[in-house]
């Protein structure tokens, strides 16, 4: 008897040994998995710095069913305005660097070193990819007085146009700063929240004429219903059902060296997140933004597909150039150098 007895209590043993060993290695294999930098692991964030129906929310929702197929995980789009989208930066900051919590950058993290919304530079994140950009354009009503881009200088050195942007700050009203600074003109300002809603005043005749991106007006300019006059680029603006729209280059040579200016876009993740990760994202969205689907997007928004090699590089010499310039000419709120950004070299 006592022998059956502990004969069950040494095989009792075995078996919770057996099973501690099987918890111990199913353990370990996951350890192992999450040691190994398995990517994704969980559901992943967009977060997008603006509102639902803008021109960076579409973009970003677009690409989001191509991403997940990709990455093989749900992905969802987190809308986060304020601030000029600095808010989504400095909550992406907040966040674990592991590639879970994605921000959909614009082009505005250049100016935030001078306009002071945010700490947070460029530097603090790893531009992933820029493929996208919208081209500035000068628009005019209809039946406007203005016909060419040389009515438009002319009007900027009397000193006499009332200009529509979006935003203080904003590469719209860059765009303008830039070009009165190199042929010497003057204008007064009038923000509208959004570079569409800046061509609607331009329609209107509430302003002389407006600088947004082609792709916020092709619809507008589809219907007849504005004019543009000029791209912010060296190359003509092919757009389906237009004529091409001249670049700026053919009336003043020495705006050159500016273009292309406007807006991009291109997904970011917090600094530090590893090597591994970024790589697959970039794989994923280098993918996504070659698809047919996002290229016939592209097309029908007049969109201009991007080829940058190293858009971390292009990102911080893009805000050593805009930063430095909007502080230069009076528009900045801060020297750069408080957030170190250096002068960019002649």
């Amino acid at each position: 008897m006592k022998l059956k007895m502990m004969f069950l209590t040494l095989f009792s043993g075995v078996l919770i040994l057996g099973a501690c060993s099987g918890n111990q290695s199913n353990q370990k294999a996951s350890g192992n998995k999450e040691a190994e930098g398995a990517y994704p692991s969980e559901p992943i964030e967009i977060i997008v710095g603006f509102g639902e129906g803008g021109g960076t929310d579409t973009m970003a929702r677009t690409l989001q069913p191509i991403l997940q197929e990709e990455l093989g995980e749900s992905i969802a789009v987190r809308n986060m305005p304020g601030a000029s989208s600095a808010l989504a930066l400095e909550y992406v900051n907040e966040q674990e660097s592991d590639g879970h919590t994605i921000l959909f950058q614009t082009d505005l993290v250049r100016v935030f070193p001078t306009m002071g919304m945010t700490d947070l530079t460029y530097k603090d994140f790893e531009q992933i990819g820029i493929g996208a950009m919208g081209i500035a354009n000068f628009t005019v009503k209809d039946k406007s007085d203005l016909k060419t881009f040389d009515d438009v200088v002319q009007l900027l050195k009397d000193g006499n146009a009332k200009v529509g942007v979006a935003a203080i700050g904003d590469p719209w009203h860059l765009t303008l700063e830039i070009v009165n600074s190199v042929v010497g003109g003057d204008a007064e300002i009038i923000t509208y929240d959004s570079g569409s809603n800046a061509a609607m005043a331009a329609m209107k005749g509430e302003v002389d004429f407006s600088i947004s991106g082609v792709n916020e007006v092709v619809d507008l300019l589809r219907a007849g219903d504005l004019r543009s006059l000029a791209v912010m680029d060296n190359k003509p603006f092919e757009v389906d059902d237009l004529e091409s729209i001249p670049p700026v280059t053919d009336f003043v040579s020495d705006l050159q060296k500016y273009v292309p200016e406007g807006t991009w876009w291109g997904p970011a993740v917090k600094r530090g997140t590893p090597e591994e990760i970024i790589t697959k994202i970039r794989e994923a969205y280098n993918k996504a933004i070659s698809s047919d689907e996002f290229k016939e997007f592209a097309k029908k928004r007049a969109i201009v597909l991007t080829d940058i090699d190293d858009s971390q590089e292009y990102t911080k010499e893009i805000t050593e150039k805009t930063s430095w310039l909007l502080w230069d000419i009076g528009v900045g709120k801060r020297s750069p150098e408080e957030v170190g950004i250096s002068r960019p070299k002649e």
